[in-house]
């Protein structure tokens, strides 16, 4: 990775030297990061907010990444409005043109995170009413006023993201299905962040289906007869991953599938993975099934790593609110793409379909295993039937939109096939571990 050697520079070369110390000591406290090890060049640093409190973003390289940091800059003994959770929040100091400055991650100050909001999209909030949504390895979000989800790219890629472009372009051709955007946070042709329409009494998908499938291990009976029956859910979540493939199909076109590369894509994925699973005499027939099929496919961009937990449901419907990191699946099976190639990668639109059934599988595995670890309460059978229903559910509200015939092959022999097949790396992928994806 060779980055460029300047960029929007308005600091010293003394104060990019002490930034690469902060770049350094915010690096070691991120899970994930500090295993990269290295030194850090600073090649991009911007003074967003002069004065105190003041704002210096930065963007530099470590290990075989690019890593964004915005740091809060406040005079010693200056008040801090730290959010709940930002322990740990300083960093250590800096001297710049007003002097000496304590330093600490701008989105760990509220009245700091609300100054950067300002900054880089014009939307004015309440510093009072900032909090965090979500940190995890490659980006923070905050909840800014309650009507601002602001998200802050913590690895940025020197170009556009891939899952920030699959994002836009969705809202671009008129899928509503998502978070609006309000203004995106890019410089020197990287994007550094994104404010969106906070979605208000939002409910996982996974926590949604998680209470359902508690629900009937408390009651027993017929998984439509619960208390917190799934089955209209399930369907309508179908109905807009339909609509998702057809909103990725309008923005991005599609590409011929050809089911034979396919079925050798999921033998090659499998193989390292879960060699043990090819010798088992229903997969042998399920991918000797695959092998032989016969059928016109087509190839899209997807979402590539669509679970659960990638989806809310507001009064409003059901919400995609996450993409797959960097824009990458979490497997190539069902692509046209080889692993080498470095552009979009178009699978079949099945693949996403085969993450969902995965999901709906795992929620109730999970929740089995919550309730009764020894297994001797016997909730195989009922989580059998959650998932049987809420399959055949996604399933329906799927396949009942007008269009998607286009994208998938005919025929519901063929859809099992190549569902339980891409199913089947999904699977092993999620055994093996994040080291595989």
């Amino acid at each position: 990775m060779t980055p460029p050697e300047t960029g929007v520079v308005d600091v010293s070369d003394s104060a990019r030297a002490a930034l690469a110390d902060l770049v350094s000591t915010y690096a070691a406290r991120r899970p994930g990061w500090d295993d990269q090890g290295g030194a850090v060049r600073v090649f991009d640093a911007e003074v967003l907010g002069p004065g105190r409190p003041g704002i210096v973003d930065v963007v530099a390289e470590f290990g075989d990444r690019f890593v964004h940091v915005p740091f809060g800059l406040r005079a010693a003994g200056e008040e801090t409005r730290f959010i709940p959770d930002g322990d740990d929040a300083v960093l250590g100091s800096l001297v710049d043109d007003e002097g000496p400055a304590v330093v600490f991650d701008a989105t760990r100050d509220a009245v700091v995170a609300a100054m950067l909001l300002e900054r880089v999209s014009g939307e004015v909030v309440q510093a009072s009413l900032v909090r965090h949504l979500r940190d995890d390895k490659g980006s923070v979000t905050l909840a800014m006023d309650d009507r601002i989800a602001f998200t802050v790219f913590n690895e940025v890629v020197d170009g556009p993201r891939p899952d920030l472009e699959l994002f836009l372009a969705l809202d671009e051709v008129g899928f509503n299905h998502l978070a609006a955007p309000l203004a995106v946070w890019r410089r020197a042709g990287r994007d550094l962040g994104v404010a969106q329409e906070y979605l208000a009494g939002a409910s996982s998908g996974y926590a949604l289906a998680l209470t359902s499938v508690r629900d009937l291990y408390a009651s027993g009976g017929p998984p439509e007869l619960a208390g917190g029956d799934f089955g209209a859910e399930a369907h309508r979540l179908g109905t807009m991953t339909a609509r998702m493939h057809l909103g990725l199909d309008k923005a991005f076109g599609r590409r011929p599938g050809d089911v034979g590369h396919w079925a050798l894509s999921v033998e090659e994925s499998l193989r390292p993975l879960s060699p043990h699973v090819l010798e088992r005499p229903e997969v042998e027939e399920l991918l000797g099934q695959l092998r032989t099929l016969q059928v016109p496919a087509q190839a899209i961009r997807t979402h590539g790593d669509f679970h659960l937990g990638r989806t809310c449901r507001t009064e409003q419907g059901w919400y995609v609110v996450d993409f797959a990191r960097g824009g990458r699946p979490t497997s190539m099976a069902g692509a046209v793409t080889g692993p080498d190639d470095d552009g979009p990668v178009y699978r079949s639109p099945l693949a996403d379909v085969a993450d969902m059934l995965w999901s709906l599988e795992d929620v109730a595995t999970n929740a089995a295993d919550e309730r009764d670890p020894s297994g001797r309460d016997g909730l195989s059978e009922l989580a059998d039937a959650w998932v049987a229903r809420n399959r055949r559910a996604f399933l329906a509200g799927y396949l009942g939109v007008p269009g998607i015939s286009g994208l998938v092959p005919p025929g519901r022999e063929a859809l099992r096939v190549l569902t339980e097949s891409f199913e089947l790396v999904r699977r092993a992928v999620h055994q093996a571990g994040p080291s595989a994806s």
